[in-house]
């Protein structure tokens, strides 16, 4: 049984292509939100990739919860948790998710190094990050209602393991143990020898699926999703976000007097009703940020994201929308000030 899918990353997606579009923020910081990019994409890649493989066999399955993208706060911690199944038995998977396109290493001291470019690179265990991540499921399982046995409260137990691509290649040490980190595509070989190997004590905790499918909405309605403050993150000002100030206009001289005709009267008037703002400007004006202006621009079918870029469509040409490049600060959008959104 699925109780939660993965929270969806378009509106963070949406958000950074927002500033990385916008021609006020500089070059350094753009690079900066390039790469968030890039690894959001490969996270939510290494995430899809095991979740197929965990619907496929935990989603029918008549003894097992899953939950999917499960995010805590508890005492000043957090823990977030890719993926999370919980059976019958009151065993609880804790699943940590990494996508190695170039392989992982490991080393005998239980360091781990990825691949990038060719060149390995240092990166923090994800088996202690999962650790930290299952001290804190811990203390919550403890605030929540949990089943009893003549008087006692069941007490649920925790499995470490972190999922990598089935096509990543994974580097072994000789004695660090590193079973724990398997390819997604073995997962339920392993949950399978797991509960075989069991003790038979353990089945006497055995619980329904319906009181299981009940701990699993409890710690759902813990669920904190993520709400980053990207511009906070990599510094990003207002002011960087404020479109630049266009050149004087020349006024000629005006011409000797003349009478003048109802259409040339009336021309200042339609111009006006016709001025374009930046999609950051109307955004000041309609009193929301700039991200959520975005978003409902692609909502609306007026802009489309493509591989994390924003693009105009013909629907949004047609409200009046425009695509312009400055040469100095690179592309951004004008739209009429009176644009329903």
């Amino acid at each position: 049984m699925i109780l939660k899918d993965t929270d969806a990353k378009s509106v963070h997606l949406i958000e950074l292509a927002s500033l990385l579009s916008n021609p006020g923020v500089p070059a350094d910081k753009q690079a900066l939100i390039e790469r968030e990019l890039k690894f959001m994409r490969a996270g939510m890649k290494g995430e899809s990739e095991s979740a197929y493989d965990i619907d496929f066999y935990s989603g029918p399955h008549k003894n097992r919860i899953v939950i999917h993208d499960l995010r805590l706060e508890h005492k000043g911690r957090v823990a977030q948790i890719d993926h999370l199944i919980l059976n019958r038995l009151l065993e609880v998977y804790v699943l940590e998710t990494k996508h190695f396109s170039e392989g992982v290493s490991i080393n005998e001291q239980g360091e781990f190094s990825i691949w990038f470019g060719g060149k390995p690179r240092g990166i923090p265990s994800p088996l202690e990050q999962n650790d930290r991540h299952i001290e804190v499921l811990k203390d919550v399982f403890k605030t929540i209602q949990m089943p009893t046995r003549i008087g006692f409260r069941l007490q649920p137990s925790f499995e470490s393991l972190v999922l990598v691509s089935k096509n990543a290649r994974i580097g072994r040490p000789k004695t660090f143990k590193t079973d724990r980190v398997l390819k997604s595509d073995q997962l339920e070989t392993w949950i399978e020898k797991s509960v075989e190997t069991g003790s038979p004590l353990i089945i006497a905790k055995i619980v329904s699926l319906e009181t299981l499918a009940e701990i699993g909405r409890q710690l759902l309605a813990l669920h904190k999703p993520l709400v980053p403050d990207y511009k906070a993150k990599f510094g990003i000002t207002e002011e960087m976000l404020r479109p630049v100030a266009p050149p004087p206009v020349v006024v000629p001289a005006p011409a000797p007097a003349f009478e003048i005709s109802e259409e040339a009267a009336i021309a200042p008037a339609v111009e006006a009703a016709q001025a374009k703002l930046t999609s950051s400007k109307l955004a000041q004006k309609l009193g929301i940020k700039t991200s959520e202006l975005i978003e409902r621009l692609v909502a609306l079918g007026l802009l489309e994201l493509r591989e994390g870029k924003t693009f105009i469509t013909a629907k949004g040409k047609e409200a009046g929308g425009e695509f312009r490049v400055s040469p100095k600060f690179g592309p951004y959008f004008l739209w009429p000030e009176g644009l329903g959104v």
